[in-house]
């Protein structure tokens, strides 16, 4: 289903529900209540969107379509969680108002609804339209604490434009955070799958096959390993997730590769580099299943620091460790001492 359907139809589905919801009999008295919705007409406005900006406390996120995808601006256009956008766009469309609040800018650092800025705790939204055109603008402030539990969520709002504020109920997830709104998956191939894995670093190189269920290391030499690193090794590619990402070539100084190959063929090259603290990775791959992974090609992907070790692992990672030494006995004292007077 393509974005934009996709998008429209939970829209509309939210938008019904919210007018049933109002329009209910007097006397049924569910805990939703029945105030009159934010955005009255944004069920025919909202499959139109394009871009979406989120503000707060000096973090931003743009959210922009193009094509069919939705992608983050922050971060050249990269692939964003889209089902997260949904909730967006459904929780905005069943906002309503329950209770005015204070129209004195004075009192709205209270609720979190000044106007967004480098500091504060008010989020800004704001939806566009292909046009240019402004959909929806609000300011998101604090969700009110229910101690009464089975309570629908509810938030303060004003409108920026507006000295009026509100508390509404409902859920609006908008995330300021850029890293919040990015695809984190990055490989899933199992462990089993992997039947060689090539780790380059400077001038040294292993080479690990596998020998039954585990890889060994070829040739196996006379340094004792340890069993479960090499389990991590084969594992490497197995739910990789990334914490953020930034378009070409790798940051900082390049530490080396590894080549994973699998059962069936397909080849993963990772090339790993250090930026001060940060860790950084590359992607590529040929053969049997390769353009299932060619969205990886041409970004670098800042990965957790562990993982250094199993996507390039160094004798030094996976040696096993020396087992201790037995405490020396201290010696009796020798000779007599004198009996106390």
């Amino acid at each position: 289903m393509r974005a934009r359907t996709s998008l429209a139809l939970i829209v509309l589905g939210a938008a019904s529900l919210a007018a049933a919801l109002i329009l209910r009999p007097a006397g049924d008295t569910g805990p939703t209540g029945g105030g009159q919705l934010v955005f009255p007409s944004i069920a025919a406005t909202l499959p139109k969107a394009t871009q979406v900006q989120i503000s707060s406390a000096g973090k931003s996120a743009t959210l922009e379509l193009k094509g069919q995808r939705w992608g983050l601006a922050e971060r050249a256009d990269y692939p964003i969680v889209e089902s997260k956008l949904r909730q967006l766009f459904a929780g905005l469309a069943e906002l309503q108002l329950t209770e005015p609040r204070t129209a004195n800018p004075s009192e709205y650092d209270k609720l979190g609804v000044e106007k967004p800025g480098p500091t504060g705790t008010s989020t800004l939204l704001t939806i566009h339209d292909g046009t240019g055109a402004t959909i929806a603008t609000l300011i998101l402030g604090h969700r009110r604490v229910r101690s009464q539990g089975g309570l629908p969520e509810a938030v303060y709002i004003r409108r920026p434009d507006d000295a009026q504020s509100w508390l509404a109920e409902g859920a609006v997830p908008a995330d300021a955070d850029p890293q919040s709104w990015l695809v984190r998956d990055l490989t899933d191939i199992p462990p089993a799958k992997i039947v060689k894995v090539v780790a380059t670093t400077g001038s040294d190189t292993l080479t690990f096959t596998r020998s039954g269920a585990k890889l060994a290391l070829t040739p196996p030499g006379d340094v004792k390993l340890d069993e479960y690193k090499l389990d991590e090794i084969a594992g490497a590619l197995s739910s990789l997730t990334m914490t953020d990402v930034q378009k070409g070539d790798l940051p900082g100084t390049k530490l080396g590769s590894s080549v994973f190959t699998t059962d069936d063929g397909l080849e993963v090259t990772v090339t790993l580099s250090k930026q001060d603290k940060l860790l950084w990775a590359g992607f590529s791959a040929t053969g049997k299943g390769a353009e299932a992974l060619k969205q990886l090609a041409g970004w670098a992907y800042q990965l957790s620091d562990w993982r250094q070790a199993s996507l390039l692992p160094t004798l030094a990672d996976i040696k096993a460790a020396e087992p201790e030494k037995p405490a020396t006995a201290t010696p009796a004292p020798t000779g007599t001492t004198e009996p106390p007077k």
